[in-house]
């Protein structure tokens, strides 16, 4: 190999290598952040100790040249007075803005490298923005003195750049950090409530299969209530007494047949509170009869002489037969099962209370899920970018 092979070899950049990745789990990704930051702020805070040694040394030197440009005696330059008097306020105002320019510089006191580099390029555009105007002024009779100034400026704003430039990595790593830093709080903080959301669920399970198991309790004794033989028995009476009252109803519409409404009510035409009971009991005969046992009617039958021996009969055989009913219904025992059976759909409501409380938890936890996986995302994004893989 020749020599210029082997100084080329040597001289050459050197190849770029992958950069180390570093893997985590989230249980340590706190512990990562705040080194990081800690390390990030000390490489601001150099930066920034910097930035203000350099504004300290250009005010200096700014400020010698400010006492240069106030000793040029412009009353002596061979020029009129109306030149003099223009450069002479423009070197007056220019002076001032300059002094504002500094004392703005050197009351920073940012600790964000971000925040100073706003804020000092903010100055600069403000002071070139209101001077040049009266920089142009003062440069009619001021050459020398007032370039000084400008490239004083200049040197220093070169300066600024290239530090700014050399610590933009800084910067966007920090910005990084930070957010990543608000993620991770939104997902312990997301985690934090889906734990109490399933806790609540837990909770809601245990009093929900413990509803149930009453209700099934409560379902065994109607069960066992309902295999008694006294049960079946009195079930067999009610079903009994209800073909009766059905009997019943069929009777009394068959005295409704006997009875001449159309007569009775020629009868009582004249009397209006005897016709207003014609009325009701030709309208609602069931009703009306079951109301008074018929007393009204048969009155009404007697007075107007319209009573026959057959409806006589018919009424009396209804009569006796709703005393049997009564009778009847007055031998049966409380079903015991009605008060059981309102309680087991008392539970059974508070089950589906539960359940339906359950369901709504779970749909929150989903939610939370969700939106842990796309923070989780983009923090594994963020850090990708900084040579981390985040750990599942």
């Amino acid at each position: 190999m020749g020599i210029f092979s082997f100084l080329k070899k040597i001289f050459s950049e050197p190849e770029k290598t992958e950069p180390i990745r570093e893997k985590i789990a989230f249980s340590d990704i706190e512990n990562f952040i705040k080194n990081k930051i800690d390390e990030t702020n000390a490489k601001e805070k150099g930066a920034i100790s910097l930035i203000k040694e350099k504004i300290t040394a250009f005010a200096s030197e700014l400020k010698e040249k400010i006492k240069l440009v106030h000793k040029v005696d412009i009353d002596s330059k061979e020029k009129n007075d109306k030149i003099k008097s223009a450069t002479n306020e423009g070197r007056k105002k220019y002076i001032e803005f300059l002094e504002r320019f500094i004392d703005t510089l050197e009351s920073l006191e940012e600790t964000k490298l971000e925040k100073i580099t706003e804020n000092i390029n903010l100055a600069f555009t403000r002071f070139n923005e209101s001077s040049s105007k009266s920089y142009e002024r003062a440069t009619i009779l001021i050459g020398k003195e007032m370039g000084d100034i400008r490239e004083t400026l200049k040197n220093f704003s070169t300066e600024l750049i290239t530090l700014f430039n050399e610590n933009k990595e800084v910067i966007i790593i920090s910005k990084r950090l930070s957010l990543i830093e608000s993620k991770v709080s939104e997902v312990k903080e997301a985690r934090g409530k889906s734990q109490k959301i399933s806790a609540e669920i837990l909770a809601l399970t245990n009093k929900s299969l413990e509803k149930e198991k009453e209700s099934k309790e409560i379902s065994n004794n109607i069960d066992k209530i309902k295999n008694r033989s006294e049960y079946i028995e009195n079930i067999e009476k009610e079903k009994a007494i209800k073909l009766q009252e059905e009997q019943l109803e069929t009777e009394m519409l068959n005295l409704k047949q006997l009875i001449d409404f159309k007569a009775l009510s020629n009868f009582f035409h004249i009397f209006e509170d005897r016709m207003a009971i014609v009325k009701l009991y030709r309208d609602n005969f069931l009703f009306e009869f079951k109301s008074d046992k018929g007393s009204r009617l048969l009155n009404l039958l007697n007075e107007s002489k319209l009573n026959t021996e057959q409806i006589y009969d018919k009424i009396k055989q209804i009569q006796d037969k709703e005393e049997e009913i009564e009778h009847n219904k007055n031998t049966l025992k409380k079903d015991e099962t009605q008060t059981l059976s309102s309680e087991l759909d008392k539970i059974n409501q508070e089950v589906q209370g539960f359940m339906n409380e359950i369901g709504w938890a779970e749909k929150k936890n989903e939610k939370l899920k969700i939106s842990q996986n796309e923070i989780l995302k983009l923090i594994k994004d963020e850090l990708d970018l900084l040579d981390v893989d985040l750990e599942d």
